[in-house]
């Protein structure tokens, strides 16, 4: 496994199950304190998984020891740490999780965002799609299934990662292409710089889970690959 090169963006998956007792070592006191707070073993895992696969990565390209790579996941609303993550060296990084799937995207092609959900069956998609589509997408896409609910809330969450906006901006706001069509920005209300420079894509989580990816950018390469041999091979000098 070797560094990026420029332009090139790598999407890293991995499992809750894939946690080790030494990626707590990795963790910084702010992420030890996260993990404490969590009550279900099962988030805890995602949460550790999530914060040592990005480490060790992120020190791989850096040539630097896991534990000595900077994360900053400063939040502009609370102090608590569990903003977007940043690290030093150019690199711009994403994290997302859900159910049985983390993913953690590094990128030398612009701001990026990703973004995995696992599908609910219970959940009431129409209810929720009309918090987070335009009329526009929902006439579109009507009648509305569970995979093009996720479809189009990975993609626009995957948007508002890359921009930094997180939920702060309403999904309302900006309007993506429909499922069955290739994964665009079409709106995003008062950043017409940011519609201009997105690239959306459709990422393989698995069965049962829906992945989009955004990039600021023109990436010359992007692609998927297994975290699991990294997260299970325990580094020398961490």
């Amino acid at each position: 496994m070797t560094g990026l090169s420029p332009g090139e963006c790598r999407v890293y998956w991995a499992d809750p199950t894939d946690e080790q007792p030494w990626h707590q070592r990795l963790l910084s006191e702010g992420e030890r304190a996260r993990r404490e707070s969590l009550r279900r073993a099962e988030d805890r895992a995602r949460q550790t998984v999530a914060a040592a696969l990005l480490r060790l990565l992120a020190g791989l390209h850096l040539d630097e020891r896991p534990s000595a790579v900077r994360v900053e996941r400063a939040c502009t609303d609370c102090a608590v740490p569990h903003g977007r993550p940043s690290v030093p060296g150019g690199l711009d990084v994403s994290v997302s999780h859900s159910g049985d799937r983390i993913a953690v995207v590094l990128s030398l092609a612009g701001p990026v965002g990703v973004d995995v959900e696992q599908a609910q069956p219970q959940r009431d998609i129409l209810g929720v799609a009309r918090l987070a589509l335009s009329e526009a997408e929902l006439a579109a896409s009507a009648p509305l299934d569970q995979d093009g609910f996720y479809t189009y809330w990975t993609r626009k969450e995957s948007v508002l990662k890359a921009t930094g906006d997180g939920l702060r901006v309403a999904m309302t706001k900006i309007e993506v292409s429909t499922p069955a069509q290739d994964p665009r920005l079409h709106r995003f209300d008062g950043r017409p710089d940011v519609v201009a420079a997105a690239r959306m894509f459709t990422l393989a989580p698995g069965a049962g889970y829906q992945g989009a990816l955004t990039v600021l950018g023109t990436p010359s390469a992007v692609t998927e690959h297994d975290g699991s041999a990294l997260l299970r091979h325990q580094a020398e000098g961490l």
